[in-house]
């Protein structure tokens, strides 16, 4: 019998009453186990938080870990000079003079009526100072101005062609993609034997005119006379790039300054004390009690927090290098921490430090930084010590899930249950109503026949 279909016998609303009784069955169960998942879920979160923030740290310590010694530099004339160093690059000032710049070759042919009309056929040998020369094929489907000059440039030699009109016709122009005086080019010419009228050979190197003749840059750096190919410089001074951008007038150097790059080391310890502070805050925050209302955070209490907290603590305290090495923990170069555990860097002491010995604080850095991060990386890789607690909390989450479907089960059991006994006791009151109506339908029969036998 469906729910619906109670209390037709008795006219009682059992429907109610049952859906009532099920309710108050499944709520206190279904509540609990709500809070239960409450709990979980919030704890996964948190989890989750502590997760994010020890990744950002770990990313802090591996560039720390991985920091080298740079090098900054600086031009007095960036417009006529730009400089880069690395590591390798000494510090100290750099005088530099530039007399000339590497330039280029280009050369022009004489002029053509039109770059459309038919020049000759044959091969072209293009080369470009002492590289590979190249064939290309000139026929009759290539053979304008506009053909040949599509033609270089699809052959990748290091040459470029263009077409320029000037007063005495169209010209056919190459330029060199190098610099330097060695970087000529050459242009050589087999025209097809039993043509009339071949003006190809006009385009060899002998009948070109040169616009541009190339040349080398020229430059002094501290005395001494350097000549290049090109005007970016790599090798001249160990560990810089010298950009030549333009000449300088006599006896007006531009000055190099090449110092220790201080900036990157203190970038970087901050953006660890910055990561290190987020994660000592939301440790903090997770785990923190309330003794006026007795309430604690979602993790207070927790032993993995507290174990991640001191193994933090530890490896940044541990010391590193040679016991007789000037620097030997990070508190050394400014970084110390409050009474709440946050972490702040005195730039005054790093400065001083830095000061007395930059190689000595970067191996430091790198020593305890390198330490540090493994340690991290043991918390959030996959398979590590916080994954190891969120298996287990999504484990009992799912086990959750279960037991709501057990309840679910024996819900519907009990409410099986309740519609059965209603029903029968439905269909025995109704019984006793079609009873009790008879009764009265025969007294009142009775009663009527006394009152008409007294009459009679």
């Amino acid at each position: 019998m469906s729910i619906s279909a109670l209390g037709i016998g008795s006219g009682l609303d059992l429907s109610s009453l049952v859906e009532q009784l099920v309710t108050a069955e499944r709520a206190p169960k279904e509540k609990r186990l709500n809070q239960r998942e409450g709990d979980l879920q919030a704890r996964l979160s948190a989890f989750g938080s502590i997760k994010g923030g020890l990744s950002g740290l770990e990313t802090a310590l591996d560039k720390l870990a991985k920091l080298q010694e740079g090098r900054t530099a600086a031009s007095s004339d960036s417009s006529r000079l730009s400089v880069a160093a690395t590591g390798e690059a000494s510090p100290g000032a750099y005088s530099v003079e530039i007399s000339q710049l590497a330039v280029a070759q280009s050369l022009a042919s004489a002029g053509f009526d039109n770059a459309d009309d038919p020049v000759g056929t044959g091969v072209l040998t293009l080369q470009l100072g002492d590289g590979q020369a190249v064939d290309i094929v000139i026929d009759s489907e290539n053979n304008s101005l506009r053909g040949i000059r599509d033609a270089i440039n699809q052959a990748s030699t290091g040459v470029q062609a263009s077409i320029i009109n000037d007063g005495e016709g169209a010209r056919l122009v190459l330029s060199s993609a190098k610099t330097g005086a060695d970087n000529t080019i050459s242009l050589t010419v087999a025209e097809d034997a039993g043509e009339g009228g071949n003006r190809l050979s006009l385009l060899a190197t002998g009948n070109l005119i040169q616009t541009v003749e190339p040349q080398d840059a020229q430059i002094v750096v501290n005395g001494l006379a350097i000549t290049s190919a090109s005007n970016s410089l790599g090798n001249t001074v160990e560990g810089l790039t010298l950009d030549l951008k333009g000449t300088t007038e006599p006896g007006a150097p531009i000055t190099v300054t090449v110092g220790q790059d201080r900036d990157a080391v203190r970038t970087a310890l901050e953006e660890l004390v910055q990561a290190y502070n987020g994660v000592v805050d939301t440790v903090r925050e997770l785990t923190k009690y309330n003794p006026e209302t007795q309430e604690g955070a979602v993790l207070v209490g927790d032993g993995t927090l507290r174990s991640i907290r001191s193994r933090l603590t530890d490896g940044l305290l541990r010391s590193a290098g040679d016991a007789e090495a000037v620097f030997t923990n990070l508190v050394n170069l400014g970084l110390n921490s409050d009474r709440n555990g946050n972490l702040r860097l005195d730039s005054a002491t790093l400065d001083r430090a830095m000061e007395q010995d930059f190689r000595g604080v970067i191996g430091l850095v790198n020593e305890v930084s390198g330490g540090l991060r493994d340690t991290v990386k043991g918390f959030t890789q996959s398979g590590g010590l916080l994954d190891a607690r969120t298996d287990g909390l999504r484990s009992r989450i799912s086990d959750i899930d279960r037991q709501r479907d057990l309840l679910e089960n024996r819900i519907e059991k009990f409410e099986a249950r309740m519609v059965r006994q209603f029903s029968t006791m439905d269909a025995l009151v109704g019984q006793l109503q079609n009873t009790s109506q008879f009764l009265d339908q025969q007294l009142g029969a009775l009663t009527a026949m006394l009152q008409q036998n007294r009459k009679g």
